[in-house]
């Protein structure tokens, strides 16, 4: 009996220390998460606050390059009454690639379907490009190959740049509208 006294007299205090010791044990785990919730949620709210401006300036870049590749804007810029169809062709080309090019970069910033929208959009201007110059006789000039494509631009169909405009618009409003 003397045992299970001592036994006991142990267990009341041992018992007491066992309870506190685990109340403050998930008090403290509690605690602990909630910081690292906030931490995350802090960390998370800063990164957001320096990447959305970047990611507008993707989306301002992409439509900057769309405009620039237009076939309406490459016309303007590199038309000259004395040059052949085929160099008007080749600067035309090589700008809509140097553009692309310049600009590969802001993928990472847009969405990967807008991404696609513009990889879409520089081919079809580039074949657009083409299909009106295979079609010009051997020896054509610039303002030749230019009439046929703003021309056929004239018929009433939305450019291709223009509707990819139209779908980054729409994101953004989707996105940060």
């Amino acid at each position: 009996m003397d045992q299970l006294n001592i036994f006991l007299e142990i267990l009341k205090y041992i018992l007491p220390a066992v309870v506190v010791f685990f109340t403050a044990y998930y008090i403290m785990r509690n605690q602990s998460q909630e910081t690292l919730q906030k931490l995350a949620m802090e960390t998370r709210k800063q990164n957001q606050n320096l990447i959305t401006p970047v990611r507008l300036q993707a989306y301002e870049r992409m439509v900057l390059f769309l405009e620039r590749i237009s076939p309406n804007q490459l016309i303007i810029n590199l038309n000259q009454p004395t040059m052949s169809a085929h160099a008007l062709r080749a600067d035309m080309l090589a700008t809509v690639n140097q553009e692309f090019a310049y600009n590969i970069s802001q993928q990472v910033y847009v969405s990967a379907q807008a991404w696609n929208v513009i990889k879409v959009v520089k081919e079809q201007v580039i074949q657009l490009i083409n299909a009106h110059y295979e079609r010009m006789p051997e020896h054509a000039m610039a303002p030749d190959l230019s009439r046929a494509i703003i021309e056929t631009l004239m018929k009433g169909e939305t450019q291709p740049t223009q509707k990819a405009i139209d779908f980054l618009k729409a994101e953004l409003n989707l996105y940060f509208g």
